[in-house]
């Protein structure tokens, strides 16, 4: 088991937690997201990461055949376009997506970013939610703010 900290966290259920731990198997399988509640001590084989830890998931096409429709949701006309030939949506995809919505919504947050588009994903109907092996480090963000920057990336750490 690894045990992994850094500034922020995304749980499995999209909540963000300030200097959270997430414990994960060798082949980087989440299995533990502990909330701090922001006062992060010492553990023993505890490996803290400067950006924003996400475990790995991404959104499959339920219906390949089907092309995804247009939406309610206030981000559809950003996403449909970024997604139109895509049946698995990645994590990588995600944030990239996360970087044109904070390009048009400045005022809005990674986490709010992050869950708007996990909620049009899973609500939509087209698409689940895959847990996928790989912890991934958020680095190039402005960790003060939440925001996105041009410099935002994922980085694979497990």
């Amino acid at each position: 088991m690894k045990k992994l900290a850094a500034n922020y966290l995304v749980s499995e259920t999209g909540k963000f937690l300030k200097n959270g731990i997430l414990v994960a198997e060798e082949d980087g399988t989440a299995v533990e997201f502990i909330d701090t509640k922001g006062d992060l001590d010492e553990i023993a084989l505890l490996s803290f990461h400067n950006g924003i830890l996400i475990s790995g998931y991404a959104f499959t096409r339920i219906n390949p055949e089907n092309p995804v429709c247009e939406s309610e949701h206030f981000l559809s006309s950003l996403i449909i376009p970024a997604i139109t030939e895509l049946n698995l949506v990645s994590i990588h995809n995600l944030v990239e997506i996360g970087k044109q919505v904070q390009l048009q919504f400045p005022q809005m947050k990674i986490p709010e970013i992050l869950g708007e588009l996990n909620s049009f994903f899973t609500e939509s109907g087209h698409f689940r939610k895959d847990k996928m092996p790989g912890i991934f480090i958020l680095i190039g963000s402005n960790l003060l703010s939440l925001h996105f920057t041009a410099k935002s990336r994922l980085k694979k750490i497990l």
